[in-house]
């Protein structure tokens, strides 16, 4: 896989993600499907900094204490309004992260994912943002529609339309 793919599935998963945002109400924002499960803005929250975050962690590797925090700060900061901007925002963060890299980097360069786990670039960039968008989308779907949104169909969480890019 090369980077303009890699950087095609992501976009793929922020474009079905923001088809969401209009039906996400003042009251989905606490719904916890169960205890100890992120509630509908918690998933929120992780979803609009996940992929920027996890590609600094992969390619700097200098995710500090103090950054985790400022980090958190910034995800206290998300409201219903702006969440559609934040994943604009982590998505371009993530491409200049791309554009930094070549194609060799994503079969040769070897990281480490947060759990210790190593593998080649691209791999990990699968496997981790990739992956982590698609889960908590479908997530962030199921909570809305065990919240009531019963308008929602399966076509919502996986058809794309180009026309919507």
């Amino acid at each position: 896989m090369n980077k303009e793919q890699l950087l095609s599935s992501i976009e793929r998963e922020i474009i079905l993600l923001k088809r969401l945002i209009p039906l996400i109400e003042e009251k989905d924002l606490n719904f916890r499907p169960a205890e100890k499960m992120r509630s509908t803005y918690e998933l929120m929250q992780y979803l609009s900094g996940v992929g920027g975050f996890v590609f600094r962690w992969l390619i700097k590797n200098d995710v500090t204490p103090d950054d985790r925090k400022i980090i958190a700060d910034y995800r206290a900061t998300l409201t219903l309004e702006n969440f559609s901007q934040r994943l604009d925002d982590d998505f371009e963060l993530m491409k200049v992260y791309m554009n930094n890299l070549s194609e060799e980097d994503l079969h040769s360069m070897e990281v480490e994912l947060p759990w210790k786990e190593k593998m080649f670039l691209g791999q990990a960039i699968i496997n981790a943002p990739v992956k982590w968008l698609a889960t908590y989308r479908m997530q962030l779907f199921m909570n809305l529609k065990m919240n009531g949104h019963s308008e929602l169909a399966t076509k919502d969480a996986w058809v794309f339309s180009p026309a919507e890019n």
